[in-house]
């Protein structure tokens, strides 16, 4: 499970350098920064918007998008959403009506400093690159539009795809997400379907690091870097 995550004061530019895929072909994607930047957050949850980049196979682009993915085949308002989209496990999104159409031709990268994951009850922990580097979990997406608390709304909605833990996360929770290696990049973003579930798999568990923080992450209206503050003597 992924449910909290966050980017720390990434910017739109930092993204688009850490993926490197200018000039890929085919397709030939020309992927620019937007314009506006990004606000800083340090605890991402479900229903919230964040930075994600956004593939149809012909074309890159990078948006904010709604953290839950709302399947386009849902017509009834929003709020009716009763069942948790935020994750999506790899192993079964080809059999799921709300992942299955996505993941032919919608898949996305979300950008990362770190995600969190709760060891039990009120113990969670963050869990990040040894060198401190952004990454990229594999998820995918969809453009919703409908009625929200009698509105009309339209935005982009993602899921994040999930594996079984790892050596490191084995310890906290039994599953994790789908991180990317920079050389996969290409193959989830524009391979067909079963190349691009064959990248995603376990992350080697020697380039991730976890850390006990204090119980605020719980919280979803807080936020600053002070909940990513490791509690002592708690590193796996």
């Amino acid at each position: 499970m992924c449910g909290r995550y966050g980017i720390a004061r990434l910017t739109w530019k930092e993204v688009v350098d850490a993926l490197g895929l200018t000039g890929l072909a085919p397709p030939a994607f020309d992927l620019e920064p937007p314009a506006f930047d990004l606000e800083p957050r340090y605890n991402i949850a479900p229903t919230q918007l964040a930075p994600v980049v956004l593939s149809d196979l012909h074309e890159l682009r990078c948006a904010m998008a709604r953290f839950g993915l709302v399947p386009e085949w849902f017509h009834k308002p929003l709020e009716e959403l009763k069942f948790a989209t935020f994750n999506a496990k790899s192993e079964e999104v080809m059999e799921k009506a709300s992942y299955r159409g996505p993941l032919k031709s919608q898949r996305c990268l979300i950008p990362a400093a770190f995600f969190y994951e709760w060891q039990g009850k009120g113990r969670p922990w963050m869990i990040n690159e040894q060198d401190g580097r952004i990454f990229f979990m594999a998820g995918l997406w969809t453009a919703w539009r409908g009625v929200f608390k009698g509105e009309v709304v339209d935005f982009y909605s993602f899921t994040i795809l999930t594996t079984d833990a790892n050596e490191v996360m084995a310890d906290i929770y039994k599953r994790m997400p789908v991180i990317l290696q920079p050389e996969d990049y290409e193959t989830w973003l524009t391979a067909d379907v079963s190349d691009a579930l064959r990248v995603a798999g376990q992350y080697p568990s020697q380039l991730l690091r976890a850390q006990r923080v204090g119980p605020d992450v719980g919280n979803v209206r807080n936020e600053g870097p002070e909940l990513t503050a490791a509690l002592s003597g708690t590193l796996l």
